[in-house]
């Protein structure tokens, strides 16, 4: 897990907020033996004014033709855009390719790929993939560009590029950017100048007969192709089983033909009601988790909150442990959101991540992340302590 600083965007969220009317209390774990007010809490047992979100169905390619800091004074393709700052950046989530055409060497003798690049990306987190076809599968050329281009300026492969033998034939090749879930320009946590990846000169040809296969200078508007996964599909869904010791259901992200492994390349959101917190103080968010997500930088999930139609990211988590039921230690995960406030209502949202080979199987043989219990709990303004109580009592004597 990374330790992350709080950072926001806008983003608006509709709904009515709901004012918790139960007596149910819980303990915070912060302060002396301190009893909460429960601005919130759902056990599932009603999930209505719960949401899902596909965030694959709405996402668009953002490698496109531009003529922003370019090579040569010309047009190039551009993984990023100026949504988040006027230098250009790029967001998170982001899982981009440039295909290039299918490209028939034959009668070349040392087929190469070179081009002309620009990369400024989350150092060790961010990436992006030369990838060619080999064997009917797509496979890593490079150990992936991340961090600042050496020299912070574009650099020219030039005749010494991917060398390009033991690779299908036509070749079947292409750029790919992935970003994780935090940590971009998008939430401020790294301020790229220029993000992702800038490409240009795009050329197949014969190391040593000089033959030229496939050039694409972009001029002319561009011969590769911007290309996305597609929509992965909603998999959150309520369920019996390990955290709802099989009576209340519990959210359950992942396919029910094949609880081992949940599938691939997932952007999956779940959004809780909207509370009423305009009268805390304080307030942490908390929720009781199984957790199947084996260690790795493509399975993850991320939990934000919603204050004010505002997005806070509070951090990203994986691993293989087990909770719920008993709200162990290892089971429960809390966001104390007090510096967000004051404010008049909040949601939480836990969107989970898998990578192309998709999640799974952890430890228990099981995959993916259960959410049971959730609340809202915190401090009331100005609440009336033990003492004052006394003092009051007292009058009335």
């Amino acid at each position: 897990m990374r330790t992350l600083a709080i950072v926001l965007v806008v983003m608006l969220v509709a709904g009515t907020a709901l004012a918790f009317t139960g007596t149910d209390t819980a303990t915070e774990f912060r302060g002396p033996n301190r009893v909460n007010t429960l601005y919130g809490y759902f056990d599932m047992s009603d999930a209505t004014g719960f949401t899902t979100v596909d965030n694959t169905a709405t996402a668009v390619p953002h490698f496109h033709v531009n003529s922003y800091m370019p090579f040569d004074g010309t047009d190039h393709w551009w993984c990023g855009n100026f949504d988040y700052d006027a230098d250009g950046g790029y967001g998170n989530g982001w899982d981009d390719r440039l295909q290039i055409p299918l490209t028939d060497v034959t009668g070349a003798t040392y087929p190469v790929l070179t081009f002309a690049h620009y990369f400024s990306s989350e150092l060790n987190w961010d990436f992006t993939y030369v990838q060619a076809m080999q064997g009917g599968a797509y496979v890593d050329m490079n150990a992936g560009y991340t961090g600042v281009i050496t020299g912070g300026t574009w650099v020219d492969l030039g005749t010494y590029g991917f060398v390009m033998t033991g690779y299908d034939n036509p070749i079947d090749a292409r750029f790919r950017f992935l970003s994780d879930g935090n940590t971009s320009d998008e939430d401020g946590l790294y301020m790229s100048v220029g993000g992702a990846y800038h490409v240009d000169n795009i050329k197949i040809f014969d190391f040593y007969g000089g033959a030229v296969y496939f050039l694409d200078d972009v001029n002319s508007g561009g011969l590769c192709m911007p290309m996305i996964p597609g929509s992965a599909g909603d998999w959150w869904h309520l369920v019996n089983d390990v955290c709802s010791s099989n009576v209340i259901p519990s959210w359950w992200c992942g396919d029910d033909a094949d609880t081992s492994l949940i599938p691939p390349n997932l952007d999956n959101a779940l959004i809780t009601p909207v509370v009423d917190i305009s009268v805390a103080a304080t307030c942490t968010v908390r929720y009781a988790v199984h957790a199947e997500v084996p260690t790795g930088l493509g399975d993850f999930w991320y939990n934000h909150v919603l204050v004010d139609g505002v997005d806070y990211n509070l951090g990203g988590w994986w691993g293989d442990f087990e909770g719920c039921g008993g709200f162990g230690t290892a089971g429960l995960v809390g966001d104390d959101i007090s510096a967000m406030l004051p404010a008049s209502n909040v949601q939480y949202m836990i969107i989970f991540y898998t990578d192309e080979f998709g999640c799974g199987p952890g430890v228990a043989g099981g995959a993916g992340i259960n959410v049971d219990d959730v609340w809202f709990e915190g401090v009331p303004l100005n609440p009336v302590n033990e003492s004052s109580w006394g003092s009051i009592k007292a009058m009335y004597r």
